[in-house]
Order: structure tokens, then sequence, then C-alpha cells
């Protein structure tokens, strides 16, 4: 028979474990819906009408993506973790909830196809070329980002592993550089994800509300400085010479 402690971490391994899966499940959606362009058929009747209900639609949806992603990292959440003493499991929760509510927001985005701004041939393949290399470049970077600034903690796996191991939380450990950058940053790939938001070969006015709300919603909290870029550089360099010596 188990007893409670057993229980308690065989639930936070499963609950971890979860949330990676998801997580990994819902990149893979993010970057199909962000970098595969869409075939759009236009409104048959009232474009309009069609038209402003989507945007509605979508504006709810990226509205309350918004509000999960700010409530959950809001310090008063993280002290409410603490205080029932499930601080180790707030890192999965907080992925685990933002995996599925952009699946919710993927499934049930509505396309624009009677209002776009511009539509460019990918046929041509020069422009073809440039579109896949923009995006391929941003999505590395984005990855690259997160596996300098520790993925295995940012999916709250370390955590728990930490927990197990009765060893002290790993963000006790972390530098002042690392806290620093933490605090000063929405995301470890801002540019990276305005190029992928805005080079899009058909920008349709979903796309544009989309890239404008989320452009500026990581904007507001990217306050980036020269230690901050320092300590990434090193980071990575530190990184890549590991990946060498291997």
């Amino acid at each position: 028979m188990l007893n409670t402690l057993q229980i308690s971490r065989l639930f936070q391994l499963i609950l971890s474990g979860f949330g990676m899966l998801t997580t990994f499940y819902m990149i893979t959606e993010l970057t199909y819906f962000l970098s595969v362009p869409q075939k759009l058929e236009p409104y048959l009747k009232e474009p309009e009408l069609m038209t402003s209900w989507a945007l509605l639609t979508n504006m709810m949806l990226l509205s309350l993506f918004i509000l999960q992603h700010s409530l959950l990292s809001s310090s008063r959440v993280k002290e409410a973790f603490e205080a029932s003493g499930f601080q180790v499991l707030h890192r999965s929760v907080y992925v685990m909830s933002t995996s599925g509510i952009l699946l919710y927001l993927l499934r049930h985005w509505k396309s624009t196809p009677s209002a776009i701004l511009w539509a460019f041939n990918l046929n041509y393949k020069p422009l073809w070329w440039l579109y896949v290399s923009i995006h391929t470049v941003a999505w590395i970077i984005i990855y690259v980002g997160n596996i300098c600034c520790d993925v295995t903690e940012l999916l709250g796996i370390k955590q728990v592993y930490y927990n197990i191991m009765n060893l002290p939380d790993p963000n006790l450990r972390k530098s002042k550089q690392w806290q620093r950058l933490n605090n000063h940053i929405r995301h470890p790939s801002f540019l990276a994800f305005a190029l992928i938001f805005w080079t899009s070969p058909i920008m349709s006015f979903d796309r544009i509300l989309l890239a404008v709300i989320l452009t500026t919603y990581m904007y507001i909290a990217w306050n980036p400085d020269g230690s901050d870029y320092d300590y990434q550089k090193y980071q990575f360099e530190r990184k890549h010479f590991r990946l060498d010596h291997f």
C-alpha cells in the first residue's frame, strides 16, 4: 500500500508529466497554426457580419489567454500556492493551463477570408524560400531561448524532481542575474514571435488582430537591458560548450 507521501509524489509526477506532454503537443499545433498558410474561402453571404463576428470571437479567445497567462503568473497566485503547500506544482499547473487555453484558442479560432490586407503567392520560389527561412530561424531562436533558460524548470519538471529528492527549490539556487532577467521579460523569444506573427503571406484581419494583441502584450512586459543580454549570451555559450563536449 502506498502511504500519503508516496501518493503525493506520484500525483506530482503525473501532473508534471502531463503538463510536459500537453506543452509539446501545443507547440506542434501552434507551429502549424502560425507558420503553415491556410487556404481561405471567402464568405458567400453577409461577409461584413461574418467578419465582425469572427473578430469578436477571436478577441474573446485572446482575452481568455491573456487573463489566464497573467493571473497564474501573478504574485498573489504564487503566494496562494505557497500558502497551501503546493508551490512545487505551480509551474506544472501554469504550463498545463496555458497549453489547454492555447489549444482551445486554436480549435475555435475563426478566419476572416473576406477581409485581407495583403496576400503573396508563395509559388514564387524566392518568396517561398524567404518565408520559410524567416520562420525556421525564428522557431530555432524560440527553442534555443527556452533551452538556455532551463527548459526543465520552465516546464515544472525540475521543481517536482527536486521536491521528490528532498532538495531545496531550484529557484533558490538561481543567480541574481537569472532572477533579474526573468522579471524583465514576458517570454525569452519575443522578437522571434513578433517575426512569426507579422511575416505572414496572407495577412487577414484575424491575423492582424492576433499579431497586434500578442505583440503588444509581450512588449508591455519586455524590459531587458545590456546586463540581461550579457547573461543570456553567457548561458548560450555555456550550453553550447557542454553540448560540444558531451
